[in-house]
């Protein structure tokens, strides 16, 4: 928070709103696999950017559905 004096902006440490942090957290499944890929293909009429790993069935489902694979990668270990 800011008090001004005059006109002018005073800035006090103790009045600054603290900056809240959060951690990353994935879901149970990402941990599991290392290999991941990028996917696009149309959902409704609308392009549709996914990401699975490439050993889980949702990967040769969305596959099936059509879409295409843009990239791979590996996850690396989140320390």
């Amino acid at each position: 928070m800011q008090f001004r004096k005059n006109g002018i902006p005073i800035d006090v440490p103790d009045q600054r709103p603290k900056v809240v942090t959060k951690t990353f957290k994935g879901h149970e499944d990402f941990y599991k696999y290392k290999k991941y890929a990028t996917l696009t293909g149309f959902e409704d009429g609308c392009k549709v950017i996914a990401t699975a790993p490439i050993e889980h069935p949702e990967f040769k489902m969305l596959l099936d559905r059509g879409y295409r694979v843009i990239e791979t990668w590996k996850r690396r270990d989140i320390a």
